[in-house]
């Protein structure tokens, strides 16, 4: 052989060396039989594990699946690695007091399990089982579910683990994506659910000052307890520990952020088998369907929650809401208010300022509501109930009362039933209103800065009736208003002057069908009538509010508005720069005096 040969299979060699070593050991592949590993109250069994890409041998791997084997659960999560493990079945057992639930997967496929996680996994099916003394037993179906990006080491971390006194660890995401194209829940005489397609993304958790395990272990142990009520009350140290389980709980508040996600097409038909009902008779059932549920950023509002397409019926009734939904809510104010509570070493219902559990409440909007309620006797229609929409936004708040709200309420529609004792349904009736067509709208704000609370808008109308709207400027409204202190907040209120008010009313109708019912019960013509009233405008106005130029001109315009309705508006605003205040209003012995601490504007067209 010559030397550039024998030079250039040395320098082959020696390279295919080189890569041999720079290579990691060979990946195993094997089986594992009969494999169970045991959380207390939850156990995950497998029959057969296929295991591909392992960089441990059998035994080694198995022993990181031993949950008794000493080492603590991230230690063994970070040593498990493998390109992919598969199962053709999996079965979680899982008991909760005298609740056991056994969920079987079927054709269960992991893969890229490394540095602590599964990058992804799936499974093509499954069922479930549930048995319990209130509920009996439990079955289930459940489809194709899958997920990306599970965190294996942070869930250890948030069961097993405490965050060191003092600091606060940021929640990670202890799933990325996960989907589930739908189950089916049978509850037997109780009735049946089933789901559609579910996803949801970033589901976080953060380590707290307790093991998560450890919480949810002390609830199964407190729930399991049978305490007499006397003896619960008269135990300190029972109640030291309710106490201590009722802070852990809501400590999880910070600890948990659901993310984001959707569920699609929710069906329910249930039967509520604890109600008396009547002697003999069958319970009904009730069926519910949502079209969808969104929260986070697939929410209408990109934030909180919103609620899509439901449809109900039961005892006799049905009725459907195109959408409800909210965004900027947030129960912090209340968990805040009980942590402190639950801490204090009594805490007397007379002592709890109430005003502290009221929550953010944010943006609340309705939609597209229509009910249908059975007859209320024999032969009649059923009566049926609308809204287009409803809206409260509501600002910054102190003490829990927003500092600014606005509320819309669109076309309520609702029917007049005439029934006994009710005089102004007759008479509604007679005018010919057979349904009531009604919104309104209430903005108000308080401006810090001026220490005045503006009433932007206050409107009530009714479609083809009648519309009044009425705004004004309320001044020395000052922060106290919203003190916790009952005593503080009411000198406040009484120390507010009411600076400007201005109101209009639009006739649509409503006063020509009053005066037509007037007539007809007088046997009188309707113009005969509303000529009668207009003079009573004029000449008894005049008589009551006095020869002041503020009552001449409120009476005439009262008058023609009488006498030819269409829109009456009234602008009054007080002589005082400060304004008329409660004590202004209480030295008034005649209420005619009142014409003379205002300027008053009023027309009629």
């Amino acid at each position: 052989m010559t030397a550039p040969r024998l030079r250039h299979r040395l320098s082959a060699a020696l390279a295919l060396a080189g890569l041999a070593f720079a290579q990691p050991a060979a990946a195993a592949d094997f089986q594992l039989d009969n494999v169970r590993l045991d959380f207390g109250t939850v156990v995950v069994s497998a029959p057969t594990l296929l295991v591909k890409g392992a960089t441990l041998e059998r035994e080694a791997f198995r022993a990181l699946l031993d949950t008794k084997s000493g080492d603590s659960a991230v230690s063994r999560i970070d040593r498990l690695m493998a390109t992919e493990i598969t199962a053709p079945e999996l079965v979680f057992e899982h008991r909760l007091g005298q609740q056991t639930q056994a969920t079987t997967y079927r054709d269960v496929r992991f893969g890229e399990i490394r540095d602590g996680g599964i990058g992804r996994g799936s499974a093509a099916g499954g069922t479930l089982t549930s048995t319990s003394p209130q509920s009996g037993k439990i079955t289930g179906t459940l489809q194709r579910m899958a997920f990306e990006g599970l965190d294996l080491r942070q869930i250890a971390r948030v069961m097993t683990e405490r965050a060191p006194a003092g600091s606060q660890e940021p929640a990670r995401p202890l799933v990325r994506l996960f989907e589930q194209d739908g189950y089916t829940i049978d509850m037997g005489a109780a009735g049946k659910i089933s789901l559609g397609k579910m996803i949801g993304r970033a589901f976080s958790a953060a380590v707290g000052e307790e093991p998560l395990g450890e919480v949810l272990s002390r609830v199964v142990a407190l729930s399991e307890e049978v305490v007499p009520p006397a003896s619960a009350k008269a135990d300190p140290a029972r109640r030291e520990a309710q106490k201590r389980q009722a802070q852990s709980l809501l400590a999880l508040y910070d600890r948990v952020d659901y993310g984001s996600g959707e569920i699609r097409d929710l069906s329910m038909n249930v039967v509520d088998q604890t109600g008396p009902g009547k002697p003999g008779a069958r319970p009904e059932p009730v069926e519910v369907r949502i079209a969808r549920i969104a929260y986070g950023g697939d929410s209408a509002a990109k934030s909180g929650l919103s609620l899509e397409g439901l449809a109900f019926a039961g005892g006799g009734g049905k009725g459907v809401v195109e959408s409800i939904s909210y965004s900027g809510f947030s129960y912090e104010p209340v968990i805040k208010a009980l942590r402190e509570d639950i801490a204090r070493p009594t805490a007397e219902a007379d002592s709890i300022d109430w005003r502290r559990y009221i929550p953010t409440l944010g943006t609340m909007r309705l939609t597209g509501m229509a009910i249908d309620a059975p007859a209320m006797k024999p032969g009649a229609q059923p009566i049926r109930v609308g809204l287009g929409s409803f809206e409260m936004k509501t600002g910054e708040q102190l003490n829990g009362i927003p500092t600014s709200i606005v509320m819309t309420l669109d076309k309520l529609v609702a029917p007049i039933v005439d029934g006994t004792g009710n005089p102004a349904a007759r008479d509604l009736l007679a005018m010919g209103i057979r349904s009531l067509d009604l919104s309104a709208r209430i903005d108000l704000a308080w401006e810090a800065a001026r220490n005045e609370l503006a009433i932007r808008e206050i409107a009530f109308g009714g479609d083809g009736l009648a519309r009044l709207n009425l705004s004004g400027t309320l001044g020395n409204v000052t922060r106290d208003l919203f003190s916790s202190d009952t005593a503080l907040a009411q000198v406040a209120a009484l120390g507010a002057t009411a600076r400007g008010l201005a109101i209009r009313l639009e006739n649509f109708g409503l006063v020509e069908k009053l005066i037509a019912n007037e007539a007809r019960k007088a046997g009188r013509k309707p113009e005969e009538m509303r000529q009668q009233y207009a003079m009573i405008a004029s000449l008894g106005l005049a008589s009551i509010l006095g020869p002041s130029d503020a009552a001449k001109t409120l009476t005439a315009a009262i008058a023609r508005f009488v006498a030819s309705p269409g829109t009456l508006t009234l602008e009054a605003s007080a002589k005082s720069a400060g304004g008329l205040g409660l004590a202004d209003v209480i030295a008034i012995t005649d209420p005619t005096e009142i014409l003379d601490k205002i300027d008053l504007k009023a027309d009629s067209r």
